[in-house]
């Protein structure tokens, strides 16, 4: 499993063995981190950058040269979507984190350090940009052991730091998901905010027995059941740890309906990462779950 961490930095100073450029399609060097890696790698990433993409790098897509003057060995360049410009397929961005990795490990790189790609001068929404970043990386096959997300801007690493804790939350929603997929209809969800707004809690229970259950703040950051729960922990390995915590589940696949809405529920959550609130002081769930807390977006409640 990957190890995923916020950085507060400059991409340029990372000791990685390899640095991500978030370039442009015509691959001479720009603006933003391009500009800086350019700038503090010297003018042999540039000729290198002429010899080895003549005629430039599509979009999503990303190849590598030497890093020059950097303290890495290698830049992996990608070329996020242009949101500002209407490149908003989600696809697109998620692209350019999978093949940066997949030319990581092609160089053998164990050490990787990302900027957050198009959240710049491409103005993707830094919100959605950072569910992308964590969750591509998650999800992808690769033999680094180590992602940086680099932020130069204090907000924004904040921002990113946040969402890796609250990717724990996540993984435990689709650990529950694997559970249904596999006819484990039993296992229920009742999520909610802490009196002090700070903290999201959730209770999963055995339907068949009501008096089971496992219990997670975010307050405990990756402590859930026992064990810990990463941003890139696997749903599968999540359903086990449930299953291990509640030895009773059984796979009777008698709830089709909750399953379904189940679905439907984490489809409206994971774009962005806004957790679903059934109850927090002076919440009326009576219109259904809140989508992200204080959003005012409400998902039915799950049935009978």
């Amino acid at each position: 499993m990957t190890k995923l961490v916020a950085v507060h930095g400059d991409i340029t100073a990372q000791r990685a063995d390899a640095i991500v450029n978030a370039a442009n399609n015509a691959m001479r060097g720009g603006g933003g981190v391009d500009g800086a890696i350019h700038r503090a790698g010297g003018p042999e990433i540039l000729r290198e950058c002429v010899e080895r993409f003549p005629y430039g790098l599509a979009t999503g897509d990303a190849g590598w040269t030497r890093a020059g003057a950097l303290p890495a060995r290698w830049v992996v360049h990608t070329v996020g979507p242009n949101y500002a410009a209407g490149q908003r397929d989600r696809a697109l961005l998620e692209s350019c984190y999978r093949r940066a990795l997949e030319v990581a490990d092609e160089l053998d790189a164990r050490t990787v350090a990302f900027p957050l790609i198009s959240a710049g001068v491409y103005a993707w929404p830094r919100r959605e940009a950072v569910a992308a970043a964590i969750d591509t990386i998650a999800a992808a096959s690769t033999r680094v052991e180590e992602v940086s997300l680099v932020a130069v801007d204090r907000g924004a690493h904040q921002e990113i730091a946040s969402a890796l804790v609250m990717a724990t939350s996540l993984r435990i929603l689709q650990g529950v998901r694997e559970l249904h997929r596999r006819g484990f209809h039993g296992v229920r969800v009742r999520p909610g905010v802490a009196p002090s707004g700070m903290y999201w809690r959730v209770s999963l229970w055995d339907a068949a027995d009501p008096a089971s259950g496992i219990h997670y703040t975010s307050g405990t950051e990756t402590a859930f059941a026992g064990d810990a729960v990463e941003a890139t922990t696997p749903a599968h390995d999540v359903a086990e740890l449930i299953l291990r915590a509640m030895p009773g589940l059984a796979p009777t696949g008698d709830a089709p309906g909750y399953a379904q809405w189940y679905e439907g529920l984490l489809a409206r959550v994971e774009p962005e990462h806004r957790l679903p609130v059934s109850f927090a002081d002076y919440f009326d769930d009576s219109e259904g779950w809140e989508i992200g807390w204080g959003s005012g977006v409400r998902y039915p409640a799950p049935p009978a």
